[in-house]
């Protein structure tokens, strides 16, 4: 039978377990988690810093300036060993919204990043000031994101990503004037931390080599959220070199890259409005009635008998000086929806292998050679025109398709 000691120390176990699975299962259901905000209990004021200092193996105090319940000003926050008091990490100097701003000078300011459910996630956000004006650009801001682990402060020197704020849409539609942009973002934070950019310490997850530095772009004035509760979405990204002798890596311009999509569009819009004047004329020229797929034509030719109609085709083989058989083009058709036909006319023998878009007469179906051709449609040949592109595309990409007997 275990003694009364015992079985105090057990339940007072239990409970403590019970009480650590009670909270773990607050945090797995989104319950808001500030393990990176630390707290003076004499001061009530709030230093924000890596999760690692929150350990049961720490005391915090904090003494200095403090604004709104956050560190502001002058400041010393220091974390000190229970077991051995001797040992602290201290980080004494200027504090901004709870930030320990690291020397040399050039903040502006700071703040610890608290995505959109109240979490944080040991990421600060410093603001470096303002950049120099660009064509189109007068107010954007380097705002540089930084993260660090064990007892290491956020650094801007050891950035994860560099962020250009303010900048407006329009102005990022060139690739130069963007490139151009990042580039001067890497500047001011040269100009500021010169050699020290990537430093001696532990570089963050997610940051890059020290040979490159990972700058993007928004519009708004300030870091908003993502649908994951981290800083962005960006419109231009690029990972830029901080030697100018080496070259910009993984580049994207949403701005620009969608600027193309909509030129593309017009201009594939201008050119389908030129393929139907061009094929109009060509309707013209020929006195054609409307357009036939070679595949109907040879269904029932008898609907097209003694008119001029335009089709397409793909020479097959020459019989003759005035023969050859066609094909239909290679389309969306699938392999057993093919078709043949007859033509007959002047300088077939002439004609180079491929595509051709056919002003023709119908006559029929050939009667004669019905072993070698058995029912096919024959064709008297009126007007052609060589085809640039397999399918006729060149011609036949028009703003809508042609149907059965329609005119262009």
């Amino acid at each position: 039978m275990q003694s009364p000691c015992k079985t105090h120390r057990l339940a007072a176990g239990l409970k403590k377990c019970l009480t650590a699975l009670v909270l773990l299962a607050g945090c797995c259901v989104g319950m808001p988690v500030f393990a990176a905000q630390f707290k003076d209990p004499a001061s009530g004021c709030t230093v924000a810093a890596p999760r690692y200092l929150g350990s049961d193996d720490y005391t915090f105090r904090y003494q200095g300036g403090c604004k709104a319940g956050l560190a502001e000003g002058k400041g010393k926050a220091t974390w000190s060993l229970r077991n051995a008091p001797g040992k602290a990490v201290v980080w004494e100097g200027t504090f901004s919204a709870g930030v320990y701003l690291p020397p040399p000078a050039g903040i502006v300011s700071a703040r610890a990043w608290i995505d959109p459910r109240g979490n944080s996630n040991d990421t600060v956000i410093f603001d470096m000031g303002a950049l120099l004006a660009q064509s189109g650009v007068t107010a954007a801001r380097l705002v540089v994101e930084a993260t660090s682990s064990s007892t290491d402060y956020p650094d801007p020197c050891i950035p994860r990503t560099l962020w250009v704020t303010h900048v407006p849409t329009a102005a990022l539609a060139s690739d130069s004037a963007a490139q151009s942009l990042l580039a001067v973002a890497v500047d001011k934070l040269k100009a500021r931390c010169g050699t020290q950019i990537g430093g001696t310490k532990k570089r963050p997850s997610g940051a890059l080599g020290v040979d490159h530095l990972q700058v993007r772009v928004v519009s708004t004035p300030d870091l908003e959220s993502d649908r994951y509760g981290n800083p962005g979405p960006a419109l231009v990204s690029a990972a830029m070199p901080l030697s100018p002798s080496d070259a910009v890596q993984s580049y994207s311009n949403q701005v620009a890259a969608q600027q193309r999509q909509q030129q593309r569009q017009v201009q594939d819009q201008d050119e389908r409005q030129a393929n139907a004047r061009r094929l109009r004329a060509f309707f013209q020229t020929y006195q054609a009635t409307g357009w036939a797929s070679l595949k109907d034509i040879e269904q029932n030719p008898f609907r097209y008998t003694g008119r001029v109609v335009v089709t397409a085709a793909q020479l097959d083989e020459v019989i003759s000086p005035t023969r050859a058989t066609l094909l239909t083009l290679s389309s969306d058709d699938y392999w057993w929806s093919f078709a043949n036909a007859v033509l007959d006319g002047e300088g077939i023998a002439q004609w180079k292998p491929g595509a051709r878009l056919l002003a023709v007469r119908v006559t029929g179906r050939l009667k004669e050679n019905a072993k070698i051709f058995p029912g096919w449609p024959q064709l008297q040949l009126v007007g052609s025109q060589t085809c640039a592109e397999s399918r006729c595309q060149d011609w036949l990409r028009l703003p809508t398709a042609l149907r059965d007997g329609q005119m262009p």
